[in-house]
């Protein structure tokens, strides 16, 4: 009798470390999943942002070009600064 007792109660301890084994790998694995679909969702939030930024970039670009412009320059000065051609007698050459 004894030798049966030991053995349910072996059998029994061993059940028990597997029903815990079971849990903590089954836990373990809707963990990782959660983890990947926040990185998931993480991930596209930084690849809508980057798609943002390139095109607020784009739209800087295009200003700067816009400033650069002769034709604004030109237009900037005479409206703005009141700037003038110089007549030809205003012109002088320095050696």
């Amino acid at each position: 009798m004894k030798e049966r007792k030991g053995g349910s109660k072996r059998l029994f301890h061993f059940l028990v470390i597997m029903l815990f084994l079971f849990l903590l790998a089954g836990i373990s694995h809707v963990w990782v999943n959660f983890k990947r679909t926040q990185m998931a969702y993480i991930l596209i939030q930084l690849k809508k942002e980057i798609l943002q930024i390139e095109e607020y970039n784009r739209k800087l670009k295009l200003e700067i070009a816009f400033l650069k412009s002769p034709e604004y320059l030109e237009n900037k000065a005479v409206k703005e600064l009141g700037l003038r051609h110089p007549l030809p007698g205003e012109i002088v050459f320095l050696p």
